[in-house]
């Protein structure tokens, strides 16, 4: 009988367990197909349309009545619209970069709009989305937002600020984003497309309109996002800079028109849309994908949103500036720490405890890491977007600006790099001179006054300022080299001698690159002296320190080239750039004389090339722009004479650029020509001391 009862109890145990069973598993297959009718994948297409300098107060749907924007207007009715969305950067390319990443400038690398670049292991947006069967694609238009800034990862398609007078018909980035957009046979693909504001209104209108036409809209995806409000060199963590719009239209306008309150941030866009296509999102990401709070307008924890703008502490010896930004507190460090009440007032004397906390977590101990050296083909370029590199970083103990003071300084100081690329050079010199009248500690400035100087031809003049620089910061090779190499244009051996030797000594301490360079600069000296011995040993040691620097290579092939041994000197130079295409790396003039070895051989097609790859390396090879007029005149190529004459004197508009193109033109016997430049620099630099060059041979 207790047997039976037994084998009851068990059949009715089992019963209920897989009747239970069956009820979990209906009701987890009710849930899910509840969640995927309710909530199912986006299919595509997904746009964001990235706005730099867009101030949230102008636009309508945030309250603005100073801009008149019907397209954004309407996107914003058919969106969820985001009241208080925050930058991570007050600098375009940070800001852009913790965009596609969804990673703080802490962690994916770049601090400022040059200098930097992504790092190899973060997975970006467009990676992530092609894993998902997605087609990419990208146009970009700000000047700092290129390929090799790593910010073209994961695009199967990026094209960055093509030029509306381009003759091939590439036009505005808006018209290379809608061509591509067109390409794509299907809807599920990926469109980022990136304007300043002046073209915003524009981008969203035509895309949309893209969209509508093809009847893609309602399956759409749409993101309108603010890489950061306000631009600026200082870049000052205030609202104006930090605060920017983001409006997400889903498909068929789900949730349109509802706002949301909660502080959102820029790192929470990657895992939101990974998580609208039901993407498996990387693990430690600091955002939060927003889908809960779109959906309900609530539900999401608050949590400070990390800032900071470094381009001050790059550029100029500035400060770093980070801030913390809740639903009612800004907490800034510029020097010294600040707290603000979003909303005006003065904040509680105990509020800023966690936030001073929480800011030491995300920052560390570590210190910013330095940029790496601009290309010579990049200068020009960077400096008419408003970017001077200055010195690699003091320790932040040495600086001495605060935050006011640092504001100033960066409107003059774009305003100086803006000229410089405009090539005033001593319009923008003077500018960078009234920096240093008020704050003379700034070493970098000093050092770009220097660098100015040189760059007009100027020399003499240049030795002061590298030397007040060197004296503010000992630490650094590049004054030290900059010094070398404007008193070794002067005829000043020894002097150069004396610093290059400084330069080496500080350079033995770190290694790597930077004691290549200095080696790779004192052989270019030694050589400059007749000391081939020399010249060699410090050819050696720059390679040794760096295996993409074959200097030993170059030199070879500069004392064959010297003797006349030209057969020798152009296997040495060619087996050198052999080198420089596996490293990526560049000597200058090594392609130079690549092109006078082969003229001399009247092979002029390959020299020709060889003078044209040396100047899109370093655009200010006055020699170059030589080798190029002396190889047309002898091909009797006339037209192409004048053209890159006239591209000298463009490039160079200073006293050394008319006195080497005057020298040309006498050369090749056409004087009256030589003294029309003469009289024409005379006019146009009147006063300029460096018209002492019309008169006399440069160095070479």
């Amino acid at each position: 009988m207790p047997n039976r009862q037994a084998a009851r109890h068990r059949r009715w145990q089992a019963t209920v367990i897989l009747t239970l069973f069956f009820l979990a598993v209906a009701g987890a297959a009710a849930v899910g197909w509840w969640y995927a009718r309710e909530s199912p994948p986006h299919q595509g297409p997904i746009v964001i349309i990235a706005t730099d300098g867009l101030p949230v107060g102008a636009l309508p749907p945030y309250g603005g009545t100073a801009a008149v924007t019907p397209g954004i207007d309407a996107l914003a009715a058919d969106s969820v619209v985001f009241e208080h969305a925050y930058s991570h950067s007050a600098q375009v390319l940070p800001a852009h970069a913790s965009l596609i990443s969804g990673q703080l400038p802490i962690e994916h690398g770049v601090r400022d709009d040059a200098g930097f670049v992504l790092k190899d292991d973060v997975r970006t947006l467009p990676e992530l989305l092609r894993n998902r069967g997605f087609s990419t694609g990208a146009a970009v238009e700000s000047t700092f937002l290129r390929r090799e800034s790593g910010v073209g990862q994961g695009f199967a398609f990026f094209t960055a600020s093509p030029d509306p007078s381009a003759d091939d018909g590439s036009g505005s980035v808006v018209d290379a984003a809608e061509r591509w957009a067109r390409t794509q046979s299907n809807q599920r693909y990926f469109l980022l497309l990136e304007v300043d504001e002046a073209d915003a209104e524009s981008a969203v209108a035509r895309i949309t309109q893209l969209l509508k036409e093809r009847k893609l809209y309602d399956d759409a995806t749409i993101v309108f996002v603010g890489e950061r409000g306000k631009g600026g060199a200082g870049g000052a963590l205030d609202d104006p800079t930090l605060h920017v719009p983001l409006l997400i239209k889903q498909p068929a306008n789900e949730a349109a028109g509802r706002r949301v309150i909660a502080p959102v941030q820029q790192i929470d866009l990657l895992p939101t849309l990974l998580d609208f296509v039901r993407a498996p999102v990387p693990g430690g990401l600091r955002g939060r994908s927003l889908r809960t709070v779109i959906d309900s307008g609530t539900g999401l924890p608050a949590q400070p949103i990390y800032s900071e703008s470094l381009a001050g502490y790059y550029r100029f010896g500035g400060t770093p500036l980070y801030a913390l930004t809740d639903d009612k507190y800004r907490y800034m460090r510029a020097g010294e720490d600040q707290m603000v009440l979003l909303d005006g007032g003065d904040p509680p004397d105990d509020a800023a405890e966690s936030l001073r906390a929480a800011l030491d977590r995300v920052l560390g101990s570590a210190r910013p890491a330095a940029p790496a050296p601009i290309a010579a083909a990049d200068e020009e370029r960077l400096e008419l977007a408003g970017y001077l590199p200055g010195l690699p970083p003091a320790r932040v103990d040495d600086l001495t600006l605060d935050s006011v003071e640092q504001e100033a300084v960066a409107d003059a100081h774009r305003a100086a790099a803006g000229l410089a690329g405009e090539r005033m050079f001593s319009a923008a010199i003077t500018m960078l001179q009234s920096i240093v009248r008020v704050h003379p500690k700034l070493a970098a400035v000093h050092y770009q006054i220097g660098l100015l100087l040189a760059r007009s031809g100027r020399v003499d003049e240049a030795v002061g300022p590298f030397r007040t620089a060197a004296e503010f910061r000992p630490d650094t090779i590049d004054v030290s080299l900059a010094l070398a190499d404007t008193l070794m244009r002067a005829g000043r051996y020894e002097d150069a001698q004396a610093a290059v030797d400084r330069a080496i000594a500080v350079a033995s301490e770190v290694g790597g690159s930077v004691e290549a360079d200095a080696h790779a600069f004192a052989a270019r000296l030694a050589l400059a002296r007749k000391d081939r011995d020399a010249a060699m040993e410090h050819a050696d040691a720059a390679r040794a320190s760096n295996p993409g620097l074959p200097m030993p290579q170059f030199l070879r092939g500069r004392i064959a080239y010297d003797e006349g041994k030209y057969d020798a000197a152009l296997a040495a130079f060619r087996e050198a750039a052999a080198v420089t295409r596996e490293h990526h790396t560049s000597i200058p003039d090594l392609h130079l004389f690549i092109g006078e070895t082969l003229a001399h051989f009247e092979q002029y097609g390959e020299a020709e090339a060889e003078y044209r790859e040396e100047l899109n390396r370093f655009p200010h090879n006055l020699q170059a722009y030589a080798g190029l007029a002396m190889l047309y005149r002898a091909a009797n190529r006339d037209a192409e004479l004048e053209d890159v004459l006239t591209d000298l004197v463009d490039v160079a508009p200073t006293p050394e650029g008319y006195a080497t193109a005057a020298r040309l033109w006498t050369a090749l016997g056409e004087r009256s020509r030589a003294e029309a430049l003469r009289s024409d620099a005379r006019a146009r630099f009147r006063g300029d001391p460096s018209l002492a060059l019309l008169g006399r041979e440069t160095r070479r």
